[in-house]
């Protein structure tokens, strides 16, 4: 499952989260390996359904989050079917809806007196419309302009826009096979829509086994076409928020990278996954909503709104590696994974899951997930009034030093040899410096870090049919 940016990038948070939920099948499933020891004889998926086997398979999902403090909350059910033939070919379609809504972050610092936001809105038959806007929202005219939604926050809470709502459509699909003496070769692509951004993909992979079938090489190729149209037009960066129309537009982002991976059959118990990954982007970058403070040098009061700037490019890399041991009837799947990238983050992941088969039909998932990151260079909480200004700021936490914490347990039941329903819950926590040591007057009393609280679950279920 992805969820693509959008508004204020609630769903590359999201996306962050329940990446988790499944990185451990994520991880195994492009790999078949006959030699591994399962837990439980119902485990193998070879066991019905092997190769020179035909058989369908239907996996239906729905994604609940929903963050603390009545703050964002999205539904996401999806379902992939993959169609598998005897001679090893198999063809997957996946089709996503998603609902997100709430109170966003709009990257504004918290102060002790009342601040007000101004947002250009949509005129629909010449009246003026709030669409999914809730509690502190008003309609106001503005000489040359022709309406403004206008929304404040209290003294000493953290700003957020209550009227942030979105849905979106996606669907991918990926071919795959055998051909001549390569193992596995395919293909495949995507296509994403919402209000204001669309996504276009594709990838290919080639993979080979050897080895007595113990050893997997891979390497997958992708793309990504991003088209961004902001609500409102595309605002200038770090100039001043306004209710205001921008220059209406398309901004576009190029992604292109690559994944090598070596996984090894070490042991009839334990299989190892090792993955490099390169990724360049190219194109805009910013959030055309996010704002940075420009407050007092003196007081730290508010004094304007700026929108953010960002770097036209970006290239990251990452290491990902994965164990995963069965000590029947316990499997345990360890997880490391380093990244860092142009703009100054390095981020560090270590995830440890333990299942537990309790008997054919049962089993148990506990999951802890552990995250921590450094800063981007041009990561700022406020800018100074006065000073010149930077040619890259941005407040957005997700670019901030922080470390998250998520866990939680996925109870899963085998309804029969062909079908299995999953229900997996998880809270995450996002805990970052909330008193800087570059903060100016009223502003040490106040906290800067807008961490995130959020509470999520996951339902599956899946049916092997021919």
């Amino acid at each position: 499952m992805q969820l693509k940016k959008n508004r204020s990038g609630v769903r590359e948070q999201i996306a962050a989260l329940s990446a988790s939920l499944l990185a451990i099948t994520g991880a195994m499933a492009a790999v078949s390996v006959p030699d591994v020891a399962y837990a439980s004889p119902g485990d193998n998926p070879n066991d019905n359904f092997g190769p020179g086997v035909s058989y369908t398979q239907l996996d239906s999902a729905l994604l609940v989050y929903q963050e603390s403090g009545g703050r964002v909350q999205a539904i996401e059910p999806s379902a992939t079917l993959t169609a598998h033939s005897s001679a090893g070919d198999s063809l997957s379609v996946e089709v996503i809806a998603d609902a997100v809504s709430g109170a966003t972050p709009n990257g504004a610092v918290p102060a002790d007196q009342l601040q007000t936001f101004q947002t250009p809105i949509m005129i629909s038959g010449g009246h003026a419309t709030v669409t999914g806007a809730s509690g502190g929202s008003t309609v106001i005219s503005l000489p040359g302009v022709a309406a403004v939604r206008q929304y404040t926050t209290a003294a000493n809470l953290l700003p957020v826009d209550k009227g942030f709502h979105d849905h979106r459509g996606a669907f991918t699909f990926n071919w795959s096979q055998p051909l001549g003496r390569i193992s596995d070769i395919g293909f495949g692509g995507g296509y994403s829509r919402e209000q204001d951004y669309q996504a276009i993909s594709g990838n290919a992979h080639i993979a080979q086994t050897f080895n007595g079938g113990n050893t997997t090489a891979s390497l997958s190729v992708n793309t990504e076409l991003d088209s961004s149209f902001p609500y409102g037009g595309v605002p200038t960066p770090l100039t001043v928020m306004s209710g205001v129309w921008k220059k209406p537009g398309t901004r576009n982002k190029t992604q292109l990278g690559f994944v090598v991976g070596l996984t090894e059959v070490m042991s009839r118990r334990w299989l190892m996954q090792l993955n490099y990954s390169f990724d360049s982007q190219s194109g805009y970058q910013n959030d055309p909503y996010r704002i940075l403070s420009v407050v007092d040098s003196v007081s730290g009061e508010p004094t304007s709104y700026l929108y953010e700037s960002r770097p036209n490019r970006r290239q990251s890399q990452s290491l990902f590696w994965d164990n995963k041991f069965d000590f029947d009837p316990f499997v345990t799947d360890i997880s490391l994974r380093y990244f860092k990238d142009d703009w100054g983050i390095t981020s560090k992941t270590a995830e440890l899951s333990e299942r537990i088969n309790l008997g054919r039909s049962f089993f148990v998932e506990p999951d802890v997930r552990w995250y921590q990151q450094s800063a981007a260079n041009f990561y700022r909480y406020f800018l100074v009034g006065g000073d010149s200004l930077p040619t890259y700021a941005s407040s957005d936490t997700r670019l901030g030093k922080f470390t998250s914490l998520d866990y939680g347990m996925k109870l899963g039941f085998v309804l029969s040899g062909r079908t299995e329903f999953d229900i997996r819950g998880m809270y995450y926590q996002q805990t970052g410096d909330g008193h800087p040591a570059a903060a100016i007057g009223q502003l040490r009393q106040q906290d800067l870090f807008a961490g995130t609280k959020a509470a999520f679950v996951f339902f599956e279920y899946t049916w092997n049919f021919h």
